[in-house]
């Protein structure tokens, strides 16, 4: 006999609407979707009928296993939904909005169905793109002869990332318009990829001299692109090696949101090209969560390499650094526990794509040398000492790795122990500013702060040697000002930006993260429902309303004149705001708002529960209601520690350290501390919050992939 499970309650799926209930006409033997809390959506026939639930049994479906004859007991009616006959076979239909019936369950088991045929792409529309990351090789979708296929504009040619590449260009050439590809979804739903993949495709068909010929089954087909093309795509390694890493669930995620520009000449071919880059994850140089990786680069550097350069680098091997060996996490394994790839060959595309970027020899090595140097100050340890009269302060203990930090960073030994171990404080009425000691801890810190500010300063000195190498092409060398002017303002942007991020211990940076992608979805709400219905009502047509969660108050809780942000802003001006005083202000401004708690307050049973169950004893995921806020995302809810909250959103060192950056004699830090917005650096120098806010793609139309 079939077991019989009890149906649990708070579905996240959108309720029905009255004309999908009416369709229903429940009765014994009623074949609905209904949604269930272990199955999730399953197609099953209704068993009896109560007075506002059902007693279900779950029936056969394609790719499903040990699911058929299973009992439901009391699904509510707000949890069924209708089956459609006309939509027998889903897996051929390429565009969800071409389903008899449109609602979650049938959209879900599209996507499902089309998954198991190796369809990963399903079309929302003319300007969406659902795609869905297979975690190997479909080789037959990326071909000469699927590129061809799309560049000829084939009529009813399956949906594909290509296609919507394709669709970009032609909106571009003939209308005139600037066009913008967006590429969103949850971590490792394989968001860069689809990026490459569109850049890639772009290079290939939009070149002089890209007239492929026949159809052959090469996957990568890109050996007749022009020099300009070529440096678009060799580019990304270089980018991956600096700003991706292993997380928990991607290992290869992009830890910073770039905005890629493809720039066209008159003649609609590719002559150039600019990288924005937003809100690199600086906090995974000093410290990963279990199961994570540091940047890529750290660990192909002590992999590839060798002989001199090793020596004088003065490097070991990942184990035995301090920010490489916190996760326990050194390699990139798949499944069966094998290496996904060679770091020493990963060294070696690192310093070619360097190369095709014109950065010569010598500023490589120092480039070396400031990630080496890194490392090292990361082995600095510090011991609390009490000094009389004044408290707590701190030593660095002996080791190797001040001296070697300090050989790297051209810097002496003693001006970086004495300016980690004690801070400059300015103080109302004093000319000069007065040393305070720090204790181990906040010497530590300190110590921190300095090797984000030298990672991010080298970050984006390489996004702006990549904009001046695809700006130098030789495509725009012979352009006039006016020629280069109209060419910036000709081309198709490609935007690849974190997704939405829920961790068990949640920061200033998830709060910047996840306003950019509730600025993308409020973005899509209203292109794609907002208008549709508007036009709908324009010619006439009646249809029903669209079901959908409208994020503009959670928008508004973050942007508004005294949102989230703001405050913040306003707090860091006060010469004493302190974390505790935003939370403050932030509760009282907003008291009684629907997307806004106090911390430990959440209705998510995982945040609320966090402290309560052995299980997860020791969590950070909630706080009393003095050290966090719950927000109400579109995708959830996330509980966010304050903790640092001011210091982050300012994005400043203190004297101490910056005297330290200004008396080191490295060639190349000097140079990344003096460079400007134009090179690659957001606009204003400004802190998270400032660039999260500038996120947008700066073209009009497009399509959006997700």
């Amino acid at each position: 006999m079939a077991s019989a499970t009890p149906a649990k309650k708070n579905k996240s799926h959108t309720p029905l609407v009255a004309s999908e209930a009416a369709k229903l006409n429940l009765h014994e033997g009623s074949i609905v979707w209904a949604a269930t809390e272990e199955y999730g959506w399953a197609k099953c026939k209704v068993l009896s009928v109560g007075p506002d639930d059902v007693d279900i049994e779950l029936l056969a479906r394609k790719h499903v296993e040990n699911q058929a004859g299973k009992r439901v007991k009391g699904v509510l009616f707000n949890d069924l939904l209708p089956v459609s006959e006309l939509d027998d076979d889903v897996s051929e239909i390429g565009d969800v909005l071409d389903l008899q019936v449109l609602h979650d369950a049938a959209v879900y088991e599209t996507l499902r169905l089309r998954y198991f045929e190796d369809k990963i792409y399903t079309q929302a529309g003319p300007t969406s793109l659902i795609s869905i990351n297979p975690y190997k090789q479909i080789v037959p979708l990326y071909t000469q002869r699927a590129i061809n296929m799309y560049k000829d504009n084939v009529q009813d040619s399956a949906p594909h990332v290509f296609k919507m590449a394709q669709a970009a260009y032609n909106n571009l050439t003939d209308n005139g318009i600037c066009q913008s590809i967006l590429c969103s979804g949850e971590s490792g739903a394989g968001k860069t990829e689809v990026a490459k993949l569109v850049v890639q495709y772009l290079a290939a068909t939009t070149s002089q001299d890209a007239g492929f010929k026949g159809g052959g089954t090469k996957v990568n087909p890109l050996f007749q692109t022009r020099q300009v093309q070529n440096q678009i795509i060799e580019s990304n390694p270089l980018l991956e090696a600096f700003g991706n890493a292993k997380t928990v669930r991607n290992e290869n995620s992009s830890r910073f949101g770039k905005f890629i520009q493809i720039l066209f000449s008159p003649d609609h071919t590719i002559c150039g090209g600019r990288v924005r880059h937003y809100l690199l994850e600086k906090a995974r140089v000093v410290s990963q969560h279990l199961g994570e990786r540091n940047y890529h680069v750290f660990y192909q550097m002590c992999a590839g390499s060798n002989g001199e350069l090793r020596q004088r680098l003065g490097l070991l091997s990942p184990q035995e650094y301090r920010y490489l060996n916190q996760s326990g996490v050194y390699e990139l394994l798949d499944t069966d526990g094998k290496p996904m790839c060679d770091e020493v060959v990963e060294f070696k595309r690192v310093e070619q794509s360097m190369s095709q970027m014109r950065i010569d020899a010598t500023l490589q090595e120092q480039v070396w040398e400031l990630l080496a140097s890194i490392l090292h100050l990361g082995n600095i340890e510090f011991e609390t000492l009490e000094i009389k009269g004044v408290g707590e302060g701190s030593n660095v203990k002996k080791s190797k790795a001040l001296d070697t930090a300090a050989r790297l960073l051209q810097c002496p030994a003693d001006v970086i122990s004495e300016h980690l171990t004690h801070s400059m404080v300015k103080v109302t009425g004093e000319t000069n500013a007065i040393k305070v000691p720090q204790n181990a801890e906040q010497a530590d810190a300190g110590r921190d702060a300095l090797c984000k500010v030298v990672y991010e300063k080298l970050f984006a000195w390489l996004v702006g040697c990549i904009n001046t190498c695809l700006s130098g092409s030789d495509a725009m060398s012979g352009f006039t000002e006016a020629q280069r002017r109209s060419a910036e303002n000709h081309f198709i942007g490609v935007l690849d930006i974190f997704g939405f991020e829920v961790f068990e211990h949640n920061s200033f940076e998830q709060l910047c993260i996840n306003y950019a992608n509730e600025c993308l979805q409020q973005q899509f709400i209203n292109q794609m429902l907002h208008a549709m219905m508007a036009q709908y009502k324009k010619e006439g047509v009646e249809v029903d309303e669209i079901p959908f969660e409208d994020n503009s108050p959670c928008v508004e809780l973050l942007e508004s004149k005294m949102g989230v942000f703001k405050l913040l802003d306003d707090e860091c001006n006060f010469p004493k705001g302190s974390d505790e005083d935003f939370l403050a202000k932030l509760m009282d401004n907003h008291k009684g708002h629907t997307h806004l708690k106090a911390g430990g307050q959440s209705s998510d049973p995982h945040l609320k529960e966090g402290l309560m169950s052995k299980a997860h004893q020791g969590s950070f995921r909630v706080q009393s209601s003095k050290k966090a806020f719950v927000i109400t995302h579109f995708a959830g809810e996330v509980e966010y520690s304050i903790q640092y909250f001011l210091d982050k959103n300012r994005d400043t060192i203190n004297e101490s350290l910056k005297t330290i950056l200004k008396q080191s004699a490295h060639p190349l830090l000097a140079l990344c501390m003096s460079e400007k917005a134009d090179a690659g650096l957001p606009e204003e120098d400004a802190g998270g919050a400032a660039q999260a806010r500038k996120t947008g793609t700066g073209g009009k139309g497009g399509a959006a992939a997700a």
